[in-house]
């Protein structure tokens, strides 16, 4: 009988220790996850058309809280600077969505399949164009928030 309550008694403490590693793992992956979530929160980028006639800020959910347009780019017709805008705001998007994928990764590892869910939701974006990544990227974090949210059909 001693014997038995032993192994049994081994049995339980093995049980709550795996039980408590556990617990403490999923607190860890709370942790970074709120830590990640803060990170993203803050996450914008910024994006010029080649001639700097129009600057677009996007946030990381796709909100554009900036744009501006230069005296140039006002010279342009409505139909050139609709074009250098939805571009710019583009260009922008998929610069943040790649700062968010990086993060994701780093946090979660390449290889999680929410890391590559959570990266395929920004490329709604589509992709920066080479030129795009050889130019060095111009984020920075906003306060401001206005525009509404962007959807592409590309």
């Amino acid at each position: 009988m001693d014997q038995t309550q032993g192994a049994i008694d081994q049995t339980v403490a093995e049980t709550k220790a795996q039980l408590e590693e556990m617990a403490r793992k999923a607190l860890e992956r709370a942790d970074r996850d709120r830590e990640l979530a803060a990170r993203i929160q803050e996450m914008t980028a910024t994006a010029s058309s080649k001639g700097q006639e129009v600057v677009a800020t996007v946030n990381h959910g796709g909100h554009v809280t900036d744009l501006r347009i230069s005296d140039q780019g006002m010279a342009l017709t409505a139909e050139k600077l609709s074009g250098l805008i939805l571009e710019t705001i583009r260009q922008a998007g998929a610069t943040v969505g790649r700062s968010v994928g990086q993060a994701v990764q780093e946090s979660w590892g390449v290889d999680n399949p929410a890391a590559s869910q959570t990266i395929a939701s920004y490329e709604i974006f589509g992709t920066p164009s080479d030129e795009e990544t050889r130019r060095p990227s111009q984020q920075k974090n906003s306060g401001v928030s206005a525009g509404g949210q962007l959807k592409w059909n590309r």
